[in-house]
């Protein structure tokens, strides 16, 4: 039995050649108008077999062939046609089968390799578009991640609380890039390398926003914090000596208050509203240093004052100290008459000075003023709480 094999987009698989004559009607009229202008596929016994003059006898219909090929052979004769002749019959039908645009079979296959691979182009068309779509997703992902990472990096660190944890500061707003002259001053006047300053008429909205917005008490909790970590460390003798020196106004009574009221410092001190406000005896305390004078006297620590302000005012300064909290101090020291004209410098070490000489072992020094904490007799360590409004030397 011979067989013949071919495909041309419409699905016809394997035809059997017998040599009869007997298929006839609709089939082989679609058949034969399938393989019109067919070239010679092979010859047998002299005579050429062409797609027209073969002899189809009974045909299979598949839905999968879609290569065009042909060849006969017998279990005698062997292959009717060269092994050239099959891959230029496969050459030339691909070429034929992706040429006919517009044809009811024209343009469906794309051939992929020389292997004979073959695919739709509605297949191809997929294929590409999912390739693309992936790259682009995966470009999109690396950039992402390396814009994520770039602002990680950019974001400075911060050591927050007494716990040293590491928190990132959020991005600076964009007027804040530029940087802010009234916070340098306040940095400068904070480390003591402005001397004798008021505070800049263009700097009090920036200093009344630091006071009451809510960073000024964090500052002062942070130096209470540092204090109080190094005076857990020792431990009081039992003889009452041994001493921690506190200044008042503003370090633990707050004048916020009435600078509110005068432009937070940016006035010239005026000595008539002080007193009036003095004599008020309403100040408040500042929270974090009211737990640590609690603290400090139940550890047997001996209390001491020293303030700028004058005798006179010992009563009132009293009383505003018992409303606020504090009480159970060991000496409340305030300017005789004759100290008025001293500096507070001079003033405040002349009487921590006395203190030692009564016996009295400084361990720490607190105030919100440098005047406070230097000269002599200040004692082991000396912790300065934050007062941008005004200085006082």
């Amino acid at each position: 039995m011979d067989f013949l094999k071919l495909s041309v987009g419409y699905p016809l698989k394997v035809l059997e050649f017998n040599g009869c004559d007997h298929s006839t009607g609709d089939f082989r009229e679609k058949i034969s108008h399938q393989l019109k202008g067919a070239r010679v596929l092979g010859k047998r016994g002299g005579r050429e077999f062409s797609a027209r003059s073969i002899d189809l006898c009974r045909a299979a219909f598949s839905p999968t062939s879609n290569f065009i090929s042909g060849f006969m052979n017998d279990a005698d004769s062997g292959p009717l046609m060269s092994s050239y002749g099959q891959r230029l019959e496969a050459s030339e039908s691909t070429q034929s089968l992706l040429s006919r645009r517009g044809s009811e079979f024209g343009n469906r296959y794309v051939q992929i390799d020389d292997a004979g691979i073959y695919l739709s182009s509605l297949a191809v068309t997929i294929l590409l578009s999912s390739v693309a779509t992936i790259g682009i997703l995966l470009f999109t992902l690396v950039v992402t991640l390396s814009v994520m990472l770039g602002s990680c990096q950019s974001q400075p660190m911060l050591l927050h609380g007494s716990w040293g944890e590491m928190i990132r500061a959020p991005p600076p707003r964009q007027e804040e890039a530029r940087g802010n002259p009234c916070e340098s001053f306040r940095l400068n006047a904070e480390m003591n390398n402005l001397q004798g300053w008021l505070l800049p008429r263009e700097c009090s909205s920036y200093v009344g926003n630091y006071m009451i917005n809510g960073q000024y008490l964090l500052d002062v909790e942070a130096a209470v914090g540092a204090a109080r970590s190094y005076l857990e460390t020792i431990a009081p003798g039992g003889d009452g000596l041994d001493a921690i020196v506190l200044d008042i106004d503003d370090t633990v009574l707050s004048n916020v208050p009435y600078y509110t009221e005068h432009q937070f410092g940016v006035e010239q001190y005026n000595v008539t509203a002080w007193n009036e406000w003095v004599d008020q005896a309403r100040a408040p305390p500042l929270r974090s240093m009211l737990s640590l004078y609690r603290q400090m006297v139940d550890a047997n620590w001996s209390m001491i004052f020293i303030t700028g302000r004058p005798e006179q005012q010992r009563n009132k300064t009293a009383e505003n100290l018992f409303k606020a909290g504090f009480s159970d101090w060991m000496s409340l020291n305030l300017r005789f008459q004759n100290e008025v004209g001293t500096t507070a410098v001079n003033y405040k070490s002349s009487r921590r000075m006395q203190l030692e000489r009564k016996g009295y072992r400084i361990r720490a020094s607190i105030g919100d003023q440098w005047s406070d904490l230097i000269g002599p007799a200040a004692g082991n360590r000396t912790f300065k709480l934050p007062n941008p409004m005004y200085y006082i030397f």
